[in-house]
């Protein structure tokens, strides 16, 4: 018995520490995306929810460890609840990943900041800096409108015809979004792996405790 709990309590620390580097890393890849989002977007709200579940995933892998640590009962089935919510929005997110169209929408999203380049040049700026484009389609794009090449379509913001961005800014955000998606699939899947093997050693772990409790009362 003394030996089967060891080995439980081994299995459920290693799971909440890889639970930890995998909820740091969904957190760290979405306070990255939150600074290249625009705010109100859906992909900015989507971003600011895998904020909420990767911090919620760091704090009950914490539980998850001090539980298997004390060999406390109740911690260990209030571990065994969080989880279940846990899983619950992670079978959520991950469905609502694969119903969603990110790419179309980043693409979207994009098309309406170029149809008033004007209004919005504070943006469109920063996306040419960050993805090395400019324009929609290239920096004809802005000739077409009547206007001067910007100096954001330039590298190192030097006006240099041998460092003009020659790629549009509509390909490179759809690039940009399809790496985010598949990135962003894998964490989730990967996630929701280790959750379910967690899950089932604080389980088992619950109940061996419980059974070791009952005989020592008899």
């Amino acid at each position: 018995m003394a030996c089967r709990l060891s080995f439980l309590k081994a299995i459920l620390i290693i799971l909440n520490v890889l639970l930890s580097l995998i909820g740091v890393s969904l957190i760290a890849l979405s306070v990255y995306e939150l600074n290249s989002s625009t705010p109100g977007t859906f992909e900015h709200i989507a971003i600011i929810v895998q904020i909420f579940v990767g911090s919620f995933v760091v704090l009950t892998s914490f539980l998850g460890c001090f539980a298997a640590g004390r060999v406390s009962l109740g911690l260990v089935w209030s571990y065994v609840i969080c989880l279940l919510i846990l899983l619950c929005l992670q079978v959520y997110i991950i469905v609502a990943a694969h119903s969603t169209n990110y790419v179309d929408r980043a693409r979207n999203d994009f098309l309406a900041l170029w149809s008033d380049p004007r209004r919005s040049s504070e943006r469109l700026s920063y996306i040419e800096q960050k993805y090395s484009c400019c324009g929609q389609g290239g920096p004809q794009d802005y000739i077409l409108l009547g206007g001067g090449i910007p100096l954001n379509c330039f590298e190192n913001l030097e006006r240099q015809q041998s460092k003009l961005f020659s790629n549009g800014c509509l390909e490179a955000v759809q690039a940009h979004a399809t790496d985010n998606v598949i990135n962003g699939l894998i964490i989730k899947w990967l996630l929701l792996i280790v959750e379910l093997a967690s899950l089932g050693a604080a389980t088992y772990l619950g109940i061996t405790v419980r059974n070791k409790l009952r005989r020592e009362r008899f």
